[in-house]
């Protein structure tokens, strides 16, 4: 099938690689910070996950929320839980589902690591971008997010 809109699609992918290298370059910046030490930067992401909602998930929806397979989470849990970050329970409503929750560690570990993180991120973002700049980089990226679930994928076929 011939493309129809080969313009379109050039700049959409230039679009996709420039937002993609900017990902990756602030990462790597981000994870050069030594704060780093202390928790993994996906063990971090498995505590904010948890303090956004409120300090406990079921197992499936924190897989739901993480960049990761649900095999990776359970064994990331079960590292997490030996170092007393978080427990793992049964859920009244539900014998065969796990539910995880945030220690006092694991609360304070994400307070203390993710405000060091957030100073990261303003420095690297703020320093680059000014107030109304990130808001607009700011909408644009949530309209695209969201735009998303309207989209087709392409037919292979």
């Amino acid at each position: 099938m011939a493309e129809q809109h080969p313009t379109s699609d050039r700049r959409a992918a230039a679009t996709w690689e420039a937002l993609f290298r900017t990902q990756a370059e602030l990462l790597r910046r981000l994870q050069e910070d030594p704060i780093w030490h202390e928790v993994s930067l996906r063990e971090y992401d498995v505590l904010f996950v948890l303090t956004q909602a409120g300090g406990a998930l079921r197992l499936r929806d924190l897989t739901g929320r993480l960049f990761l397979v649900q095999s990776s989470v359970s064994r990331l849990v079960e590292r997490m839980e030996s170092r007393g970050l978080l427990t793992r329970s049964t859920p009244s409503d539900d014998a065969r589902g796990t539910l995880v929750t945030l220690t006092a560690e694991g609360r304070r570990l994400q307070h203390d690591v993710g405000a060091r993180h957030q100073e990261a991120i303003g420095r690297f973002v703020g320093g680059a971008l000014d107030d109304d700049e990130q808001r607009a980089l700011r909408g644009l990226l949530e309209r695209l997010r969201s735009a998303q679930a309207g989209i087709a994928a392409p037919d292979r076929s």
